[in-house]
């Protein structure tokens, strides 16, 4: 306090101060219409066969902001003849500052890089994994703040040794606590090495069936049909059975009626032959698999069975599919007055 009071008493400067408060203004305008121009300017003029380097632009715009704001403030100190200890102590901010815009850009950058490697996969003809791809991302974002926070403690003159010592006996402590997400972590990397599944595959486990979106550290995110998205744990994941239905060239569909026990022969072969035909003209079934039967008779009734090969096609919309098949094959059944037993089931699928 009276260091700043002696600045006051002998370095108060009416046009210094005017000065260094033009700065701080200037330092505004800079950032919030020259610097965004700039960036914005360039993003346009660039190519679009060299669109995805956008998002390395756009990664350091908000970085090269506060580093020009902080540049100006730190300028007005100076103009405004502050006191060599707070200049100093801007000075040090500041070089931390522009550590940290440095690695938040690298963070955002690290985001886009699956976008960025899938375009350059395309010019060289280079396929990248999908899997890969999302946790490789999440392994260089964490390098890449852990690199800036290291860098700001040293700066600063801070043991990082010591630091990360004292971190590792808490972590041994904690990491007692934490054999959950270790066990997800190495989930995730068994993943990772086995390939299962990519982003994107329609993937069935005991767990979850769905189309798989996305992979973290601890866990995998998988849209089922009616559009929620679970989030099974890696742990689990690695763990089960999974049936990835995107590597299969077709799928059966089995549906099972059962028709009332009176029933005429005649009725239940007529219809056969129409569900038959029905399947085989819809090409979303394979040639020559489609077939209609009566499997067996039972106390609930007639056993009659509709079976296809699904063709798996990359927009095969497999739930949708099997509703429209049932639907087709009531009216069929309707249509030649075939009743269902006052016993029936839900059609079952494989």
């Amino acid at each position: 306090m009276k260091l700043f009071e002696r600045w006051l008493a002998h370095s108060f400067d009416w046009q210094s101060l005017g000065l260094a408060l033009l700065i701080v203004i200037v330092s505004f305008l800079l950032i919030r219409g020259v610097v965004r121009g700039i960036f914005h300017f360039i993003e346009k003029r660039i190519p679009k066969r060299f669109e995805a380097w956008i998002d390395v632009l756009m990664a350091f715009e908000n970085p090269a902001r506060v580093v020009v704001l902080f540049s100006g403030l730190l300028l007005a100190l100076h103009t405004a003849h502050a006191p060599r200890l707070l200049i100093t102590f801007a000075t040090q901010v500041y070089r931390s500052i522009l550590i940290f815009s440095i690695g938040y850009g690298l963070y955002t950058l690290m985001g886009s890089l699956t976008t960025l490697l899938a375009h350059l996969g395309e010019r060289v003809h280079m396929e990248i994994d999908s899997i890969v791809m999302p946790f490789l991302t999440r392994i260089l974002q964490f390098v890449v703040m852990a690199l800036t926070v290291t860098m700001i403690l040293s700066d600063w003159g801070i043991n990082v040794n010591g630091v990360f010592a004292g971190l590792g006996l808490v972590g041994l402590a904690v990491s007692m606590a934490a054999q959950d997400p270790i066990k997800n972590l190495l989930g995730g990397i068994i993943i990772i090495i086995e390939k299962p599944f990519q982003i994107g595959d329609w993937i069935a486990s005991p767990s979850v069936e769905g189309i798989a979106e996305d992979i973290t550290f601890r866990s995998t995110l998988v849209r089922t049909f009616d559009g929620a998205l679970v989030i099974v744990p890696n742990a689990t994941l690695s763990n089960e059975p999974i049936t990835n239905w995107s590597r299969m060239e077709t799928r059966k569909l089995t549906l099972t009626f059962y028709l009332d026990i009176a029933t005429k022969t005649k009725d239940m072969m007529a219809a056969m032959a129409d569900v038959e035909a029905m399947l085989a003209a819809d090409d979303r079934f394979a040639t020559d698999t489609q077939k209609a039967y009566i499997n067996s008779v039972t106390t609930r009734g007639h056993e009659f069975m509709a079976v296809a090969q699904f063709k798996m096609l990359p927009d095969a919309d497999w739930a949708g599919t099997r509703a429209d098949i049932n639907m087709k094959i009531i009216r069929i059944l309707a249509a030649h007055d075939i009743q269902l037993s006052a016993g029936i089931e839900a059609p079952m699928e494989n």
